[in-house]
């Protein structure tokens, strides 16, 4: 069984929902958890957010972006945070970061890099991602993430 399936399954026997704001997969840990049958028993909906600016009109605060940068745990606290208020889940799941090269709009990018947060009803947990994605592709490095995130959702819940 896939992680994404075993997290929809979870969710599932919990009785819970679950959404995402995604910056750097784009959609991916959506899509992978829609891939599974009966999704929609569990899925609320998602918002991507690739720009800084999108992630302000999602709800993150301009302060935290200038403050700790868009690619920092605070910025993906806040993505999280804003994604289940406006979903009503009981999970939220949020990421933030590059796929391989440095962002030239934000100085704070580093090659390889994301945060990501997951919140199960109150209870909030941060984590980051250190990888060396020299000769992947993009999709690569998504997959990468997106592996880590369900992997670490899949043991919280």
């Amino acid at each position: 069984m896939n992680t994404a399936r075993l997290v929809k399954e979870k969710l599932l026997a919990a009785n819970w929902t679950i959404t995402f704001m995604e910056s750097c997969t784009s959609g991916l840990l959506a899509s992978l958890l829609t891939d599974n049958e009966g999704a929609s028993a569990v899925f609320r909906g998602s918002i991507v957010t690739y720009s800084n600016e999108a992630k302000e009109a999602a709800g993150v605060s301009p302060f935290v972006i200038e403050e700790y940068g868009v690619y920092s745990p605070e910025c993906a606290r806040e993505m999280a945070a804003a994604a289940q208020e406006a979903y009503c889940a009981e999970v939220a799941v949020a990421i933030t970061g590059t796929t391989g090269n440095v962002d030239p709009n934000n100085g704070d990018s580093v090659e390889g890099e994301a945060c990501y947060c997951i919140i199960i009803g109150g209870d909030i947990y941060d984590y980051r991602i250190r990888a060396d994605v020299r000769g992947m592709t993009r999709r690569e490095i998504k997959e990468y993430y997106a592996r880590d995130v369900y992997e670490k959702l899949s043991a919280l819940l």
